[in-house]
């Protein structure tokens, strides 16, 4: 399998719920309409837990199932479709701010999360940084191969009966975490 990770941000006059509105009834719709996706999915940054500047409006991930795939993708965002799918991001994204990332390493699928973390490794050290945190079920380390700086980026999965103080304690104690709410 391979995985791309977006960092998505959001235009500066935009709320992050105006952001999110546009992003699942206008442009993720166009782009299914569009595109042949295998996995589409946005992860919406949680502002209970984030600064209301953050930039950063989604970490959307896409997934394929091989080379092939990929290909495809590419094939029609070189066409019309992409010209239009690139028009629209001007409405909601601050397109020059948003970055991807390809990873390569396995899953964990047994379930599916309503809620994540995910954050950003810059040192093999930094993925064992969330593993003895209860209530947290590590997805992947999503390790990354194509960046000067990023070398993986971990994503957890938030369990349903994780309560929100322990949440709190835990973006006070790590900062540098991203909390979303997760749809496809």
């Amino acid at each position: 399998m391979i995985k791309a990770i977006a960092f998505i941000h959001k235009k500066k006059s935009l709320s992050h719920k105006e952001f999110q509105l546009y992003y699942e009834t206008t442009h993720s719709p166009l782009a299914k309409s569009l595109l042949t996706f295998e996995h589409y999915e946005r992860n919406y940054v949680d502002l209970a837990f984030s600064s209301s500047n953050n930039a950063i409006g989604s970490i959307s991930i896409f997934k394929y199932a091989s080379e092939k795939s990929l290909e495809v993708i590419a094939e029609q965002m070189g066409s019309s479709a992409g010209d239009v799918l690139r028009e629209d991001e001007l409405n909601f994204m601050d397109v020059p701010l948003n970055f991807y990332v390809f990873t390569g390493s396995s899953e964990n699928l047994a379930s599916t999360f309503q809620r994540k973390i995910f954050y950003l490794a810059m040192e093999e050290s930094d993925f064992q940084m969330l593993e003895s945190q209860i209530g947290l079920e590590k997805i992947s380390d999503n390790l990354v191969s194509d960046h000067r700086e990023i070398i993986g980026v971990p994503e957890y999965g938030i369990m349903q009966h994780m309560q929100l103080e322990d949440l709190k304690m835990l973006q006070k104690k790590f900062p540098a975490l991203i909390f979303t709410n997760s749809f496809s």
